[in-house]
Order: structure tokens, then C-alpha cells, then sequence
């Protein structure tokens, strides 16, 4: 960030990425108290959170991480785009997010009208920095285990402002340890990120998970730093500030922006399913289904080629057949027979003829199993390990970050009965609420309405009220089932009966003309002409209306 964009919010969006989880801590240098999930690739930062359309215009380029500013004291841009349904909106379109606090800055920065470090309150000032970060973190939506980067700009160093930089720091790191998160700091090579590697060296604690270090040499590498070692910072730790400000445009959208290349922690996307072409296809030895692999979906330390063995169930599962298909993914480093236990990106597994209605399971030893979910788009769940699609010829496609164990569950178990049937008329029809079923599988697939015992709707398995027509004359039985993917149908619920209210007594064989006529007008809140009709109406007539408004009594 240049001294004329200070403490301006922070946009940072990388490309062409590792997504995946780290070990916990780094084998030298700040080892991390947390885990979280880190992105490789290109970046920028610009003044203020673009706006959802802009960012879906930038899916066009080479970024997939993006950056924001939570607040601080300091902050120079208001949240302008910034709320928590923004957050979630980007985090599914696949962007990363770095977030940063621009709270109290050094006291010898030069730049003035600064909220500043008080050097005999350092540490309380950093850990209430820490506190008000994490409390509009939560309040954006972004877990405990994610990163917060304190910005701290550049200053000229003295000894006793170093100090005061340093307990504020270590404060800052240690408050957010206690809440949870990884703890990182932006700054300039020369001063920020100077003071942060002599903490290190001395040993002296408080130094953060991880540096934002801003050099505009021109670099797009996080290594080779002149003042930081490469052996500190080293585990997927650092992110690169190479260049400033310039202006960038795609799809049709024109940002001014700085280019930072990341290894870094970064809040983690909602991953998007891979395109193109694959790296590389293994089938299985039955022949029915294969796995596919891309590119980057393994680091360059190892040599994977996936396998794909098939079996059946031979455990069994409470309301699934015992002999459902399942695939075995197994990932071995062909070099240390290690098995590798997440992938940088999706692997897909193809399966062409799968049984209909299955239930999609994963198990990381073949005995305990979970449902997977099924996907609606080619956006994957945040925190989500695997997910499939059903694509239009029935086949399925499975895709995971990790290997393991993967069943086509053959469902025999029907879903539980919908109770608290129970029925109203809302504008002369019918409404149906009941309290909604559950199933094996994980989801319920519809409901069914019957009258009178046969079939007369099929509602989605989200449904919990149907509206229906008027019903028939005499007596209606109304009940509903469940039914799975599977095709498994739950009991027949509880019954609500709808019976047809007699004739009144007293009224005409024949119901005049203007009586119709006089009800409709009446129905339509009085307006228009009066209809010509008998003064006074006669006693009959509001029998009838009475009769017309609620022909039907309920019971159950």
C-alpha cells in the first residue's frame, strides 16, 4: 500500500491456487498455533469491497482471493459493499478473503492526524485491537481458526518506537490466539516487517502466524526477501506486496489496485468445481466408474496416481441393502508409500450407470458412514470435503478433497411419517400444513397428498403446506407420505377430514339472480353499483351467504 493509499481497505485476490489446509505450525521460523486454510497466486488491493457484480466481472481474471478491511481506528474507507451477506455472496462465487484491521499506528509513522501506539500502553492497546477485530469478524461471518491482518504502515524506526510496535504486536497476536484466530501483520519491509523478524530471532514471543510484507520490487514471489530469512515464515506464511498503484480491467470492470503475490492464510471459498481438461484418469478395474485429477491437484513434492477399487457392502447398514457399490480412492505417494490425505484441488469420480434413488455415502475406513451432499451447482459447500451431482443421463459425479471410501447406498428404508396434519380454508381452498418427515438418506425427495386414498399431488420434499382446490361434496379424506429418492414411500399420516355442510333450511328452490348478484358485490368490498335487490334483503338470504362463505366444516 503506498503512503498516499494508506490505510485504505484491502482487496486481495489470488489466482491459479493451492486450497487447501495446512499442517499445524511450520517446521522453523513462527510456527502457527491454528491451522487455517492458505492460497497460492496472484493479488491485488484496492480502496474499497467492489460490488458483487464487479466481482463476478473479475472472475474473468486470474484472481480468486479477495481481501477486506473489518475497521479499525484508522480505517480510511467506510464498509461500503462490506456485509455479512457480501461475505458469504463472494466466499461462493469462489473468492479467498485476507481480512485486515487498520487500527493505532506506530508513533514515529510519518503521516499525520493518526490514531497512534501509546508506548506505556502498547500491549492493552494491542489486545483491544485484537478484541474489536474478532468481534467484527464474527460479525461478518468469518469462524474462529480464519486470519485477521493487522495493518501496520510504514515508519521511521527509532528504538523506543520499535518497542512500542513490538508489545503491541505481541499483544495483538496473543488476544487473538486466545479468541481463536491466526494472528497476521501487514507492514513494509523496512520497518513493520524489520521489527517482526527481530522478535523472532530473539525469541522473545509474539511474533504473528504470518507476514504481509510490502516491497514493490516488481518479485511475484513470497521468497527471497532481503530482511526476512527464507527459513522464517515458511509454511505457506507470507504474501508479497510487489507493485502499486494501477489500473486493471476485466469484464468491462476497471479497478485501481496494487499486485501482491500470495502463500498465504486467507478465509477459505466456497471451492468451484474443476474445468477443463484433466491431468490424468485412472477406471476402475469393473470398468464402471473412473477418477480424474488436474493439474495442481497434488503438490510437486510428490508423484500420486490415484486408484478407483470397487466392492460391495458387506457391513450392514440399518435400512440400506447390503450389497450397495462402493469405491475405494486411495492416494499413495509412489515415492514414500505415504498416503496423501487432501488434495489441493477436487478430484472427480465418474460413475456411469449408477442404481436409481441411491444415497450417496462417505466413510474414511469402511465402516462408519455419512450422506454426502448433494450438490444444486458447480459451487462447492465452504467446509465441505466431498459432494456429488446427478447429471441429466443419470450418471453420477462425485467430487472430494480426500480419499476414502465411496458408497452408492441402495435405500430400502422409508422416510418417518409427516405428523400434525392439520387443515384451514384460506380464500375457499384448502391449505395442508404438517410438520415435515426425515429419512436415512438425509432428504426427503416429496410428499405426496392423497384424497379419498388415491393420489391427487406431489409436492417438493422442502414443502411443509400444500393449497389445494375446493373440495368435493359429501365427505374428502385428506392424508400425505413421504417418499425418498430411493422411491421409498413413509406411512400414510394422520387424516383430515373435510365434510360438505347441508343446504340451509328456508331458502329458495331457486336462488334469485340479484342474491348472486349481491354476494359478489359484497365479496368485492362494495364497490360499484349497488345491485337492484328486495329492502330489507330477506332472512334467508344471509343464511345462504353464511352457507357460501364456509360450505365445508374441518375435523381430524
Amino acid at each position: 500500500m503506498t503512503r498516499s493509499r494508506k490505510l485504505l481497505a484491502l482487496i486481495l485476490i489470488a489466482a491459479t491456487g493451492l486450497l487447501v489446509i495446512t499442517a499445524a505450525g511450520s517446521a522453523s521460523g513462527a510456527a502457527r498455533l491454528t491451522s487455517p486454510s492458505y492460497f497460492t497466486g496472484y493479488g491485488f488491493d484496492t480502496c474499497g469491497a467492489p460490488s458483487l457484480d464487479a466481482m463476478d466481472a473479475w472472475l474473468g481474471s486470474p484472481y480468486r482471493a479477495v481481501g477486506i478491511y473489518l475497521g479499525g481506528s484508522n480505517r480510511a474507507c467506510p464498509d461500503g459493499n462490506l456485509k455479512p451477506t457480501w461475505v458469504n455472496s463472494v466466499r461462493a462465487m469462489g473468492w479467498n478473503l485476507l481480512p485486515l484491521w487498520v487500527g493505532r499506528q506506530a508513533s514515529c509513522v510519518s503521516q499525520k492526524g493518526l490514531s497512534l501506539i501509546t508506548s506505556g500502553s502498547a500491549r492493552s492497546q494491542g489486545k483491544a485491537a485484537a478484541d474489536k477485530a474478532a468481534a467484527r469478524a464474527t460479525h461478518f461471518g468469518i469462524e474462529a481458526g480464519n486470519p485477521i491482518y493487522y495493518d501496520m504502515e510504514g515508519y521511521n524506526p527509532t528504538a523506543s518506537c520499535t518497542r512500542a510496535v513490538q508489545r503491541f504486536v505481541a499483544a495483538w497476536v496473543e488476544e487473538l490466539h486466545a479468541k481463536g484466530y491466526t494472528a497476521g501483520v501487514y507492514g513494509s519491509a523496512s520497518s513493520t516487517i524489520r521489527d517482526l523478524v527481530s522478535m523472532l530471532e530473539s525469541n522473545s514471543g509474539g511474533a504473528p502466524d504470518d507476514i504481509w510484507i510490502a516491497r514493490w520490487n516488481g518479485v511475484k514471489k513470497v521468497f527471497g526477501e532481503p530482511v526476512v530469512s527464507d527459513s522464517y515464515w515458511s509454511d505457506h506464511q507470507r504474501v508479497h506486496q510487489y507493485r502499486g498503484g494501477h489500473n486493471e480491467t476485466y469484464g468491462g470492470v476497471r479497478l485501481n489496485i496494487d499486485s501482491n503475490y500470495v502463500d498465504g492464510a486467507v478465509v477459505q471459498a466456497a471451492a468451484t468445481l474443476p474445468t477443463g481438461s484433466p491431468a490424468g484418469t485412472a477406471f476402475s478395474s469393473d470398468g464402471e466408474a473412473s477418477v480424474s485429477w488436474w493439474e495442481n491437484s497434488f503438490d510437486e513434492s510428490v508423484v500420486v496416481t490415484p486408484t478407483l477399487t470397487p466392492s460391495t457392502l458387506t457391513i450392514p447398514l440399518p435400512g440400506f441393502s447390503a450389497g450397495s457399490y462402493v469405491l475405494q480412492l486411495q492416494t499413495v505417494d509412489e515415492l514414500t508409500g505415504i498416503s496423501i490425505s487432501r488434495f489441493n484441488t477436487l478430484l472427480a469420480i465418474h460413475v456411469s450407470s449408477p442404481p436409481p434413488g441411491v444415497v450417496v455415502a462417505f466413510s474414511s475406513d469402511g465402516q462408519s458412514w455419512k450422506p454426502i451432499r448433494r450438490l444444486s451447482s458447480a459451487v462447492f459447500p465452504v467446509g465441505s470435503n466431498s459432494g456429488y451431482l446427478v447429471e441429466s443421463d443419470g450418471s453420477l459425479d462425485i467430487y472430494t478433497f480426500v480419499p476414502g471410501y465411496f458408497a452408492l447406498l441402495q435405500d430400502i428404508e422409508p422416510p418417518t411419517t409427516p405428523t400434525t396434519l392439520r387443515g384451514r380454508f384460506v380464500a375457499r381452498k384448502l391449505m395442508l400444513r404438517w410438520r415435515a418427515s426425515s429419512d436415512n438418506s438425509g432428504a426427503i425427495a416429496g410428499y405426496q397428498v392423497t384424497l379419498n386414498g388415491a393420489p391427487i399431488e406431489t409436492l417438493a420434499g422442502t414443502a411443509k403446506s400444500a393449497l389445494l382446490g375446493k373440495p368435493k361434496n359429501g365427505r374428502s379424506i385428506y392424508r400425505l407420505r413421504a417418499i425418498d429418492a430411493a422411491g421409498n414411500k413413509s406411512p400414510l399420516s394422520r387424516y383430515v377430514k373435510v365434510v360438505s355442510k347441508p343446504r340451509p333450511r328456508g331458502l329458495p328452490h331457486a336462488i334469485p339472480h340479484w342474491a348472486q348478484r349481491m354476494f359478489d358485490w359484497r365479496a368485492k368490498g362494495r364497490k360499484g353499483t349497488h345491485p337492484n335487490a328486495p329492502r330489507p334483503l330477506p332472512g334467508w338470504f344471509w343464511r345462504w351467504v353464511g352457507w357460501k362463505l364456509s360450505p365445508y366444516r374441518i375435523t381430524a
